[in-house]
């Protein structure tokens, strides 16, 4: 077991190839499948004006950095093991105990998260005084999805020693995918109007078969993605290409989760 999760912490493929391991040898469970009961909507069901910057620009920041918990600071809400900060270095090669995946993965975000920092930092002063607000308002807004989606995913394995491995690489993950759309945004062929359907049908089909307490969570996810969705194409301008982009992204997240659902 251990040198199979090792094998695909150290070499990052898709993070569902990684749960699916881990689901397979501990034989975590999932959420139970409940009654559908109505919830806010995935994403409107048609294309919604072009999202525009908030009028009142974020507290000042330093110059060239990250606005504050960007950088190591997973919410509180998730426990992380309480051996991760006192291990020595861990062979991440071949960890050989769940406390070592788990400080492995913890090592991963944390590349990850540096990246995407040296990114940011070297992006942001090219950018006009506005652009700066706006991709600092797309960050924060960011950072907030990105807590409350590693969360829901990792709420499936809940007070199980797993659970800081998903979360963390999840962290690493989002931080990656995240790196890419700064550098450079992929083109997407599809409209956002049929991204949406997408997104509205996936959404709809993952919460259906989650319990009350991880309906809950999913719903807190997909708000906080919304305003990320929005004030992250308010500071890319190019508002169709960007809402279809995101929307598309976020249906693959959504599915990923759904297909661990369904174990």
């Amino acid at each position: 077991m251990a040198a199979l999760m090792s094998a695909l912490a150290s070499k990052h493929p898709g993070l569902i190839s990684f749960l699916l391991l881990v689901v397979l040898v501990t034989g975590c469970g999932s959420g139970s499948a409940v009654t559908d009961e109505a919830s806010p909507s995935a994403a409107t069901s048609t294309a919604p004006p072009a999202p525009t910057a908030a009028e009142t620009p974020p507290e000042e920041l330093p110059p060239n950095e990250l606005p504050p918990n960007a950088s190591n600071q997973p919410p509180g809400s998730v426990p992380a093991s309480p051996d991760i900060a006192s291990l020595p270095d861990a062979d991440c090669q071949n960890p050989e105990t769940q406390t070592a995946m788990n400080q492995c993965a913890k090592a991963s975000y944390d590349q990850a998260d540096t990246k995407l920092n040296q990114v940011y930092n070297q992006l942001k002063p090219s950018l006009s005084a506005q652009q700066q607000d706006q991709l600092t308002q797309a960050e924060l807004a960011w950072i907030d999805f990105r807590d409350r989606h590693c969360e829901f995913e990792a709420g499936q394995f809940e007070g199980g020693s797993v659970q800081p491995t998903i979360y963390y690489s999840c962290l690493a993950q989002v931080s990656a995918e995240r790196t890419a759309e700064l550098q450079s945004p992929a083109p997407t062929r599809l409209s956002y109007k049929a991204a949406d359907q997408q997104l509205n049908q996936v959404y709809q089909s993952l919460k259906s078969g989650l319990s009350d307490s991880r309906k809950s969570g999913l719903t807190t996810a997909q708000l906080a993605w919304l305003d990320y969705r929005d004030t992250n194409c308010a500071y890319e301008a190019s508002t169709q290409d960007c809402l279809a982009r995101m929307t598309l992204s976020r249906t693959q997240q959504l599915e990923e989760q759904a297909a661990m659902q369904a174990l």
